[in-house]
């Protein structure tokens, strides 16, 4: 280091080092620039970003919207018509009457939709259209259109209403039910004294199957507890499912299939009397997987006896918790008027002719399979299927062979089920013949 020549007191640097200190100034200037450029572009960034993420108002949706296709109804309710739907809100097209209706008292749509969902839950069923109605005289209902979620199909769709104002479900035709609501609700309450709910909740339906019902749940909060099936016109119970709960079960069972075959057979006493049936099949069926098993429930088939012969279809089916007893499931399938079986009661064609007339036809049908066939069983029953609602005519149903027979190709799948025919126990003609490939 030195001075100035022109000033002593001031002091002086050589050329080399006056210009690596010209250099670094600049540098740093640079860096200063460049650091000040990119604050402003982030700034600028996030403001467009933020920008971006506030609402938009959209435009209102036109009223002359296309009409949605009606979709196909349920049985209990094949002649309701869908409204022109007008908005979408959450996933579901609301229709013109939720707007058109103004009335007091009336449940919001929200809470319309969570009462309809204690029935039909999200995970289960898609909710297409809400509207809201008073096309049916003295009520005020809300109107959904629903469909499995698993079928996306529009030939799924079907309409369930509840009223507009108390949340309840509500069917065209169900103030006709000789048993009411109030009184449905009553009678299922009573019937499960033990379960103790907090809320009973029935549907009216009119089906094929069962005719004229009172479908009811009972709920502990809002967990099912027991789903079942009531006559509307008698207050009958004739089916009902008890939610089994795994939590806290022993991995196997408290008491033995003998135990509980008395309980069911007490039971089926205790609900209509004494009644000639059979037991026809009994199985345990555990919870939980194989690793980790729980204690399930005893499952018994009982056939209806009829002049010392079962019924195909007639019958009991019952359910009963491994570990305290209950009952869990509960089916009573007797429909069958007693002068509705054959009088002639004693078979005249022998089982060696019956099974060797199925064999025949069914080498006529598959003879490349004729080596490989085999007769499964093949018991005397009356054939009792008959249509839904239909009540057979005196003397119609046939006392039959029921033959079940299988082939090569059926034994090699697993998931296929044998062959049956069915033979007039007194003809020898073929009644049913059900075999496919």
């Amino acid at each position: 280091m030195s001075t100035r020549r022109d000033d002593p007191d001031v002091t002086y640097f050589p050329e080399r080092y006056r210009q690596q200190v010209r250099t670094k100034k600049q540098r740093r200037i640079y860096n200063k620039l460049l650091t000040a450029g990119i604050v402003i572009a982030v700034v600028i960034i996030a403001f467009f970003l933020l920008i971006g993420m506030l609402p938009i108002p959209l435009p209102s949706p036109s009223v002359n919207s296309p009409v949605t296709p009606t979709p196909t109804m349920s049985e209990q309710n094949p002649s309701l018509v869908v409204n022109e739907p007008v908005t979408v809100k959450s996933g579901y097209e609301l229709g013109t009457g939720i707007s058109a209706l103004q009335l007091k008292d009336v449940l919001s749509p929200d809470r319309a939709v969570s009462s309809i969902r204690e029935e039909y839950p999200a995970d289960t069923y898609t909710l297409n259209t809400l509207n809201l109605t008073d096309r049916y005289s003295g009520h005020t209902l809300y109107e959904f259109i629903l469909q499995p979620a698993v079928s996306p199909s529009a030939e799924t769709r079907f309409v369930v209403f509840i009223d507009a104002v108390t949340g309840e479900p509500y069917t065209p035709g169900q103030d006709d039910s000789r048993v009411t609501m109030g009184q449905a609700q009553d009678l299922a309450r009573k019937a499960f004294p033990g379960i103790r709910p907090d809320q009973v909740r029935v549907r009216y339906n009119i089906g094929p199957d069962y005719g004229r019902t009172w479908n009811f749940t009972l709920f502990k909060g809002t967990t099912r507890i027991l789903t079942g099936t009531m006559d509307a016109e008698t207050g009958l119970i004739s089916s009902f499912t008890q939610t089994i709960q795994k939590v806290g079960r022993p991995a196997e069972p408290v008491i033995d299939m003998s135990a509980a075959q008395k309980i069911a057979d007490r039971y089926i006493s205790g609900q209509i009397g004494p009644v000639a049936v059979n037991l026809s099949k009994g199985q345990y069926f555990p919870l939980g997987l194989p690793s980790d098993p729980v204690a399930g429930q005893f499952v018994f088939i009982y056939n209806r006896i009829v002049k010392d012969f079962s019924c195909e279809e007639d019958g009991f089916i019952v359910g009963v918790d491994s570990v305290n007893g209950d009952i869990t499931v509960y089916e009573r399938n007797w429909k069958t008027p007693d002068n509705a079986f054959s009088v002639a009661s004693e078979p005249f064609v022998l089982k060696r002719e019956a099974t060797f007339d199925v064999l025949r036809m069914a080498t006529e049908k598959y003879p490349e399979l004729a080596n490989g066939l085999r007769i499964v069983s093949a018991e005397i029953k009356w054939k009792d299927q008959h249509v839904p609602g239909v009540t057979p005519r005196p003397g119609s149903i046939p006392l039959a062979w029921k033959v079940t027979f299988d082939d090569d190709i059926i034994r090699a799948n697993k998931s296929a089920k044998p062959a049956i025919a069915w033979l007039d126990a007194q003809t020898s003609s073929i009644l049913d013949f059900e075999y496919m490939h």
